[in-house]
């Protein structure tokens, strides 16, 4: 089955401008890009510059840019996808220089072992050009996340048995054919990941994009289906917080989660 172009995201948003950055040659117009960027930029960040440099208190590595992308730290292995490197591998391919402290780093890890010395290092002139850097490059940040998205229906289908796999396709090209549903799929995936790692469950349930297109329902009208997506997601996420180990607790970023979901109905620049 044939899935629509991208090109056709967020076609009925009123747009702003790309952030310091000429887009690429993807199938968003540079309105669709800058209003896309806006919209990561407000749900993983609050629309703050000093939230591009990040590490929670409950997790055991720093995240960056919009997209919050994970870099581990020396001898740090852990069960989400490492994607701040691979940012700056395409950062680098679009001739952006990277702030000269990372690229004279031994290997491209995160330098900080620990989140306190992560936080102690915060007011630092190091970190001050890496957030000036994650500001500057915010459209290129946006392509980077595009491109996660444009092979995910392939990778789904392929971890799940062949008699699943027409049912998710039609969920997912119902979803994709709605341009605010088309935006879901992108930020949902840049928020819980496609759902087709082992290492991304617990008790065996996972919380990505999969796990929330299994839990869809297909509704009888078509224009319904970007309700019965987020009423998945909601149920997704809370069993994901009733799964997590107890240090591991998310139950404090529920509600959160929810509203941003919850937002896919409304969404707006």
């Amino acid at each position: 089955m044939r899935i629509f172009a991208l090109g056709f995201l967020l076609l009925w948003i009123l747009a702003s401008p790309v952030l310091a950055t000429s887009p690429l040659d993807t199938p968003m117009t540079a309105d669709e890009l800058g209003c896309l960027q806006k919209m990561i930029f407000f749900n993983e960040c609050s629309g703050k510059k000093e939230w591009l440099t990040t590490w929670n208190p409950d997790e055991a590595f720093p995240s960056f840019g919009i997209g919050h992308f994970i870099w581990y730290p020396a001898g740090t292995k852990g069960p989400y996808k490492e994607l701040f490197p691979e940012l700056l591998s395409f950062l680098e391919v679009q001739k952006e220089p990277i702030p000269p402290w990372i690229t004279a780093l031994p290997e491209r890890v995160a330098p900080w072992p620990t989140r306190e010395a992560f936080l102690a290092d915060l007011p630092s002139e190091r970190m001050t050009t890496l957030r000036d850097f994650l500001e500057k490059t915010q459209g290129f940040q946006a392509q980077f996340i595009i491109l996660r998205v444009e092979g995910i229906l392939p990778r789904m289908l392929a971890t799940i048995p062949e008699t699943e796999r027409p049912a998710i396709e039609l969920k997912f090209k119902e979803i994709a054919d709605d341009p605010k549903g088309m935006f879901a799929l992108i930020d949902y995936v840049n928020f819980k990941g496609e759902g087709i790692l082992e290492s991304e469950r617990t008790k065996g349930q996972g919380w990505g994009l999969l796990q929330v297109l299994q839990e869809m329902r297909l509704p009888e009208k078509k224009e319904a289906a970007l309700e019965e997506f987020v009423r998945a997601a909601k149920k997704v996420l809370e069993n994901r917080t009733r799964n997590a180990p107890p240090d591991k607790d998310c139950s404090k970023r529920l509600r959160g989660w929810k509203a941003r979901i919850k937002n896919y109905l409304k969404i707006s620049c």
